[in-house]
């Protein structure tokens, strides 16, 4: 989803506030309210996201240990009612403001990538080039951690072309491995495939910092590939490689 058209349903949201606070709680106006914002936020932003939590835990509503400490007039109890009810209103509008800051200052994939976590981990979208051991070795270790590998070869292509399945693969992921093995030939040296390299770009478009760099002793990178820390290893020699992983998934808040 786009970041507009995303600011644009919640402002939608926003701006239903001043007449339902001139209703009551539970009318029909209100009920579209709470299931409508939260089934759009829950597509903004993912299920397990703490503004879709928030905004679902929502209580609008006295409870009733509140209702049992008053005096038990008719009057009493609707005032206990319509004041709990414009609480929850105001909790409503703070969480929804919440959200529009942070799709202004971060973006719906950024968003994503760092809330959208799933019942068995979070996601790792791993970069690779050919079929090798290092990929099955990088897959089972990030899976043994009780995180869930992601390799675009091997998910479902909803139809989708590669170049958007990788875009969408990515943006419901935590963070990025680059596996550069030495896969293609290039004037008497090897590098990656061509795909790894443009994932590099997208993945530090998409992520920044959250990036694991990981290079075959014998891959060797064009010039126009920016430099980074990469970790080395060998397809024999994953040992390095598995360290390196575990330190920065615990950097990342992903362990």
């Amino acid at each position: 989803m786009e970041r507009e058209k995303a600011l644009s349903i919640i402002d939608t949201a926003l701006a239903k506030l001043p007449q339902l606070r001139g209703g009551r709680c539970h009318s029909p106006e209100h009920i579209e309210f709470i299931q409508t914002t939260g089934i759009e936020l829950e597509r903004i932003f993912g299920p397990d996201s703490p503004v879709t939590r928030n905004f679902s835990s929502l209580t609008y509503q006295p409870t009733e240990s509140v209702l049992t400490s008053m005096l038990t007039y008719e009057t009493d109890i609707a005032r206990a009612e319509m004041k709990a009810y414009l609480h929850g209103l105001n909790i409503a509008e703070g969480v929804l403001r919440s959200a529009r800051n942070q799709l202004e200052q971060h973006g719906v994939d950024r968003i994503l990538s760092e809330s959208r976590i799933r019942s068995e981990g979070a996601c790792v979208f791993i970069s690779h080039g050919k079929e090798t051991p290092a990929l099955t070795k990088v897959e089972r270790f990030i899976r043994v951690l009780g995180l869930r590998p992601v390799i675009v070869v091997r998910e479902p292509s909803e139809g989708m072309s590669v170049d958007d399945l990788v875009d969408k693969r990515m943006s419901e992921s935590g963070c990025v491995v680059i596996l550069a093995t030495a896969d293609d030939e290039i004037s008497g040296y090897r590098q990656p495939r061509p795909n790894v390299i443009h994932e590099i770009g997208l993945a530090q478009e998409k992520f920044g910092k959250r990036v694991i760099y990981l290079k075959e002793a014998s891959c060797e990178f064009p010039s126009n590939v920016r430099p980074k820390v990469w970790e080395n290893f060998t397809q024999d020699n994953m040992e390095a490689a598995f360290e390196k992983i575990s330190k920065e998934l615990r950097a990342f808040g992903l362990l």
